[in-house]
């Protein structure tokens, strides 16, 4: 293998790996849809919170969703009336918080949160900070009664497992086993919970079990989405992370998707210098564009990246025209597959795709009769112009004026005759068909009719194919929604460019020979 082939060779893998990659991570990771009109269920989550000043400073602390999680968080806002709002992030703990302060507040005053979110699943992988491993911590060391329960309780286990993932298994079904379960060790777990039997104190005691062997664990706090409710209970479960795998634990059953608020054992919202404090959770479902969705998240998750990667800050005038623009290289592709592994002839370079441009504003059938009337007519008019010796640029503009004159005579026509065709004609681009003109007359004169033709048959075949494909929905849609995958395109041109065989064409060409 030669060096430029080597090259040629890793530069366009190199650019068809980026390009996928990309790919994969807006759809995998930043849930960006494969198809058009796809839509997705968006929920309206929202903190309401209400209480009563009593003209004294007032703080108000409510965690609201961090994004250490990939859960498609988009549109936040918040309703503070009179309060002052500042923000506080606890990367540790991967919480964060809105805190709201008034210096003398009075009356019944109202707080809110809002977002959207598409939810998370089961599958949904967990941070990759919280994924380290921790070093192992006897739980209840000032408690000497408690520490002694947890040695017994947790060396039973220890026996009973042959490793972490066995461990953790017994430890979390144990913390939710009571006596009348015939746990042999329910006068120790009892001693454990203390006063905490609730849901909570259970998860954190198997989270202080899992802790002492190394095991990264916390307690995480939300909602399941599973319905429209005012008033939607605060659900708790355990993540932990054993041997390269995310695990989480729900007491009360797995729900299909679910929505993380906030880590720890803390409470969501708490207040001083308030009366008559009420917190209300609430989540409303809507079907929404899951492109529009996506978008959103993508800005929210890595800022300026969002715009990078899409068109969707641009002006709507600039994006419908950067639709048509991101199919070309569809075409252009095709091109060079037709002319590199099938052999068809055309004229020109990239005409043909110019064609299949211009075929969008007259149709597929509509546009070949009148690319093939108007082409006919252009070359009887240069023959004939030939015979008058004029130089180049004098002859094309009256080449192009010719073809002025004959597509308003054919609009005029069929307008009268009521064909919408007339109304597309105008747009049927000059220039293209000047230059196409001048092209063909030219291989006629330095070849043959017979290749002039065979030239201008492979160039409408190409330019049809590579308008079926640029007018395709699914296309379009791929190339504006995911413009990396242009790179794609261009690795696959830069390894189609070293090819050095022989053409289909050629088989037939050559068939006798191979005989």
């Amino acid at each position: 293998m030669t060096t430029s082939l080597r090259h040629a060779s890793i530069l366009g893998l190199a650019l068809i790996i980026v390009g996928f990659a990309i790919f994969l991570v807006k759809t995998i990771s930043l849930n960006y849809p494969m198809s058009p009109g796809a839509t997705a269920k968006v929920w309206d989550f929202e903190i309401y919170i209400e209480l009563d000043g009593r003209n004294e400073p007032a703080r108000i602390e409510a965690y609201i969703p961090a994004s250490d999680v990939d859960r498609s968080l988009s549109g936040e806002a918040y309703y503070n009336g009179s309060f002052g709002l500042s923000l506080e992030t606890d990367k540790a703990a991967g919480n964060r918080k809105a805190v709201w302060t008034y210096r003398y507040p009075s009356n019944r005053k109202v707080l809110r949160y809002t977002a959207q979110t598409l939810g998370e699943g089961e599958a949904a992988p967990l941070p990759l900070a919280f994924r380290e491993s921790e070093p192992a911590v006897t739980p209840f060391e000032a408690d000497v009664i408690r520490r002694q329960a947890f040695i017994v309780w947790s060396g039973n286990l220890r026996q009973r497992s042959a490793d972490d993932q066995s461990f953790a298994n017994l430890a979390v079904k144990a913390a939710f086993e009571d006596r009348a379960s015939g746990e042999q060790y329910a006068d120790e777990i009892a001693a454990l919970l203390g006063d905490r039997p609730n849901t909570v104190g259970r998860l954190s005691l198997a989270r202080r079990t899992l802790q002492s062997q190394g095991i990264p664990a916390r307690i995480a706090n939300g909602v399941f989405l599973t319905d429209a409710r005012r008033r939607v209970e605060i659900r708790h479960w355990l993540e932990y992370h054993i041997g390269g795998k995310d695990f989480r634990y729900f007491p009360d059953g797995a729900p299909n998707r679910f929505f993380t608020i906030w880590y720890g054992e803390g409470d969501l919202v708490t207040a001083s210098g308030v009366d008559n404090l009420e917190v209300q959770v609430a989540l409303s479902a809507r079907m929404g564009a899951a492109e529009d969705i996506a978008q959103q998240n993508a800005n929210g998750r890595i800022g300026a990246m969002g715009r990078v990667i899409g068109f969707s800050g641009l002006p709507v005038t600039t994006q419908l025209v950067y639709k048509v623009l991101m199919t070309i290289p569809v075409g252009i592709t095709l091109l060079v597959f037709l002319r590199q592994f099938i052999g068809v002839k055309t004229l020109g370079t990239f005409m043909p795709v110019l064609i299949g441009i211009a075929f969008r504003e007259t149709a597929l059938v509509n546009g070949i009769l009148l690319f093939s009337l108007l082409v006919a007519l252009g070359l009887a008019l240069r023959f004939y112009l030939e015979r008058l010796q004029l130089l180049l640029v004098p002859r094309l503009a009256v080449v192009l004026i010719f073809i002025v004159m004959t597509m308003a005579a054919i609009t005029i026509l069929l307008t009268g005759a009521n064909q919408s065709i007339g109304l597309s004609i105008s747009l049927f681009p000059m220039v293209i068909l000047t230059m196409t003109i001048e092209r063909m007359s030219i291989v006629w004169e330095e070849t043959s009719a017979s290749e002039a033709i065979k030239q201008g048959l492979g160039s409408l075949v190409v330019a049809s194919i590579a308008y079926l494909a640029m007018s395709n929905t699914q296309i379009e849609y791929l190339m504006y929604q995911f413009p990396e995958l242009l790179l794609v395109l261009m690795g696959i041109c830069v390894l189609m460019g070293r090819y050095t065989g022989l053409r289909l064409s050629e088989f037939w060409r050559f068939r006798d020979l191979a005989k």
